[in-house]
């Protein structure tokens, strides 16, 4: 099943939440679109990116788990990333707990994660990533930061997309203390920000 890019779109988040109600999914299924007209961040939060320059994108996946250890996607989700970026050379990487990754003081992703939950068992979720790529301005942002900046390079949008989806079915797959010993390891200030 071939994933779904639009120019435009309210919200990949919301999207695929609908779509996979109608839709029989396989995992890491995804959509990704050019631009958001209300892209969700953490907490009410909104993700703002400039049209065409970024990943903006949701990934379908079934995981059974524990509503209580629902943390443990974001652990999965954020590790992946760190493996993704540390590929293209991206210097001094770390999460932000508990959904932010830095590089250096800088942001250049997040991770918005919303769960389907039936008799306290997740049964799928949807993985939002926001990825800074190709922008290279970041107006009233100035803890922002993109893969062109720091590697002075362009790159291609469908490419990466594919990229992060290796990524993520290679870490879904692994052991979970292992990701757990990861992500407290790239832990930005870890006293500040507990592992739960």
């Amino acid at each position: 099943m071939n994933p779904i890019n639009f120019d435009t779109i309210i919200s990949t988040n919301d999207f695929l939440k609908s779509y996979a109600k109608k839709n029989k999914l396989p995992d890491f299924f995804y959509v990704r679109t050019n631009q958001q007209t209300k892209g969700k961040g953490q907490r009410s939060n909104i993700w703002k990116s400039e049209c065409c320059k970024n990943i903006l994108i949701s990934y379908y996946v079934r995981y059974k788990l524990p509503a209580k250890k629902n943390f443990l996607l974001n652990q999965i989700v954020s590790v992946s990333l760190i493996d993704f970026l540390q590929k293209f050379n991206i210097p001094d990487l770390k999460i932000k707990y508990p959904n932010d990754i830095l590089s250096g003081y800088y942001k250049i992703a997040g991770i918005l994660i919303e769960n389907t939950v039936y008799k306290n068992q997740i049964h799928e979720s949807i993985i939002g990533i926001g990825m800074n790529v190709n922008q290279e301005n970041f107006k009233d942002l100035p803890f922002a930061t993109s893969m062109k900046l720091i590697t002075h390079k362009e790159y291609d949008l469908n490419s990466l997309s594919l990229e992060i989806k290796k990524f993520l079915k290679k870490n879904f797959s692994a052991n979970e203390k292992s990701i757990k010993n990861k992500y407290e390891n790239f832990l930005y200030k870890p006293e500040i920000y507990p592992i739960k």
